[in-house]
């Protein structure tokens, strides 16, 4: 990423903490660039700053996508915020999550008041129950396991109580005012390693399908510390509405770069840089 910054410094000129999108391609889509680390040590053996602190970084799976979402932002429409959590998956669908319930009262609390907000989990927490709330609100907040199908790209899904909620589900219906999807759980943000440049993970599906910000992850999360990045990205988000004004889902690379700063103590990095920025 050194020489990429040293264009951005000295032959672009770009101001520092301006936000940049990566569209990586091959073998770079598995690797987690927004983290490169210090590049150089300096002689007094202090190190230099990492690209998070010198930039904003956001990814887009193609440049097309990017424009097609920045276009669709035109269309604002008054938000409403649906947190959608399912920490007992069922016999045969992965571990129980133990800090799903807990996560969704974070969450519930950190919302303002002046936005609409609804949760559902438990046995509310169904394929059907799912859809039907992404169809209704704008932004949406998934606690839930992941499956990435790199045979199926199609049939990747979000796991639910009864069936899973497949990418092709959420094709098939209309989500016309779709916005933000914090999407907490596990690689939501990762391609297939034999064909990488054909990105349909679950991040870069919800973006085609019209969500216009998407917060992914590129491997496994650890539920026990996501609360921590996910408390201080919301507090980011929306730390501003007290002064009457609007949440804005142009914000999100803004807020989990500061929310991955604010945590740096308590989040191991591996854990840090697992989540990613995808859109607008």
């Amino acid at each position: 990423m050194l020489p990429i910054v040293n264009a951005l410094q000295h032959d672009l000129k770009l101001k520092f903490h301006s936000r940049i999108w990566l569209c990586p391609t091959a073998a770079f889509t598995s690797i987690p660039l927004h983290a490169a680390h210090p590049f150089q040590t300096k002689a007094d053996r202090s190190k230099e700053p990492c690209l998070e602190d010198l930039y904003i970084c956001s990814y887009t799976p193609t440049l097309s996508a990017l424009a097609r979402s920045r276009q669709m932002m035109k269309k604002h429409v008054p938000p409403s915020f649906v947190a959608i959590g399912q920490g007992q998956p069922g016999t045969g669908k992965g571990k129980v999550l133990l800090a799903v319930d807990s996560e969704l009262e974070l969450v519930r609390k950190l919302i303002p008041t002046t936005v609409n907000h609804t949760a559902i989990s438990g046995g509310a927490a169904t394929r059907a129950g799912a859809l039907q709330a992404l169809q209704k609100n704008t932004w949406v907040h998934l606690a839930c396991h992941g499956k990435q199908d790199p045979t199926q790209p199609y049939d990747s899904h979000f796991v639910m109580r009864d069936q899973p909620l497949t990418l092709l589900d959420i094709m098939e219906r209309d989500i016309p005012h779709a916005e933000f999807a914090f999407l907490s759980a596990c690689h939501t943000a990762v391609g297939d390693e034999e064909t990488p440049d054909e990105v349909i993970h679950l991040a870069a599906g919800l973006q085609f399908l019209g969500f216009k910000s998407v917060i992914g992850t590129l491997w496994e999360v650890d539920d026990a510390v996501t609360k921590h990045v996910v408390e201080a990205f919301y507090k980011n988000m929306f730390m501003d509405l007290e002064d009457g004004g609007v949440i804005d889902c142009t914000k999100a690379a803004w807020a989990l770069n500061r929310a991955t700063h604010a945590v740096k103590t308590q989040v191991p990095l591996e854990q840090r840089m697992v989540f990613i920025h995808i859109g607008v």
